[in-house]
């Protein structure tokens, strides 16, 4: 009984060693045109029996550990080393064999605040290797587009790289749709005076460095996405999706003009702001000068009435109410006037 006990424990302890090594190594999934797609183990893939119509995607993420990809893979010392660095701007290598491209990817940290995220991209024959430490939303979309996909294995790793990019992209795009949707719930505020000028001026200003930081993560991939469409590139790499990356850089454009005309719009929002304010600063000074002329007459005329000099025949009773008459008069004459013309 006691050789048995210890002979299960000892095989649970086993089975939980295996279990936390295998949620340690890579996620790997074989595109295949045939009916073979599925996920295989690391320590099953062997490069060079990849046909034509397979593509191998190996993806680590956060503390998964990238060694056993990297020797299947053939990666280079340095590209390993690389993995290690934490570079501020994008980036490409170029090795025999494959190619090394670090992109930077918009994401949240912990605290729910915009942060950037390293994508490493490696591009072989048929296969795609990809590194990122923090989860990477346009990841988890792009492999659950491309799973039902029967053709996928017939895609060249550099075409299948071009599909990742413009979905890297894309990203920048769709954290642009809340940036103007928070703008427009903004004007309707400040036009219909449901929000104070401090709050206004805060949301603007968030907005106005959210919009920045954005801009400042995808502008240096203007350096680097140009060259994956270079004709010696596409020499090295074996692949034909020049044209592809072509789309890429242009797509990249359009996505900065985009940013360049959201920044437009929180310069509009500020100007919606500040016609506003000069807008009820009109208002109040309309009011000011209806109250201005409804006093001056009277003030004139109880001021002429009230000189000693006056005629002993304007200073009876009876002149005293037909002053009070004429000031009432003309007071309400003003503002009758002004109420029509809806300065009030």
């Amino acid at each position: 009984m006691t050789n048995a006990s210890s002979l299960d424990r000892a095989a649970k302890r086993n089975g939980q060693r295996e279990s936390c090594a295998s949620e340690r190594l890579p996620r790997v999934f074989l595109y295949d045109a045939g009916p073979d797609d599925g996920h295989i183990s690391i320590h099953d893939v062997d490069v060079g029996a990849l046909t034509a119509e397979q593509l191998l995607w190996v993806d680590v993420s956060g503390d998964r550990d990238v060694g056993p990809a990297a020797v299947a893979l053939g990666l280079r010392p340095e590209s390993v080393r690389a993995l290690n660095d934490s570079p501020t701007k994008p980036a490409l290598f170029t090795h025999d064999g494959y190619v090394h491209l670090i992109v930077i990817a918009p994401g949240k940290d912990d605290a729910g605040t915009h942060a950037a995220h390293l994508l490493h991209c490696f591009a072989g024959s048929n296969w795609i290797l990809t590194v990122h430490r923090q989860p990477i939303e346009l990841l988890g979309d792009f492999d659950e587009r491309m799973r039902g996909n029967t053709n996928a294995g017939k895609i060249d790793s550099h075409g299948f790289l071009a599909a990742i990019l413009h979905d890297h992209v894309a990203s920048y795009l769709s954290e642009l749709r809340p940036i103007e949707a928070d703008l427009d719930r903004l004007d309707l505020r400040t036009m219909t005076g449901r929000i104070d000028d401090e709050e206004l001026l805060r949301a603007l200003v968030a907005t106005r460095l959210r919009l920045a930081k954005l801009r400042r993560l995808l502008e240096p991939h203007r350096e680097v996405y140009p060259l994956l469409a270079q004709s010696e590139l596409a020499v090295l790499s074996g692949s034909s999706a020049a044209s592809d990356f072509e789309t890429l850089t242009s797509l990249l454009e359009r996505t900065l003009q985009a940013m360049e005309t959201t920044r437009e719009m929180i310069v509009g929002s500020f100007e919606i702001y500040t016609t506003w304010t000069a807008h009820a600063t009109n208002k109040v000074m309309k009011r000011l000068t209806v109250a201005s002329v409804t006093i001056l007459p009277p003030t004139l005329l109880a001021g002429i009435m009230g000189m000693n000099s006056l005629p002993a025949a304007l200073s009876s009773t009876l002149a005293f109410w037909i002053s009070t008459a004429a000031m009432s008069s003309l007071a309400l004459a003003t503002i009758t006037l002004a109420w029509l013309r809806h300065w009030v």
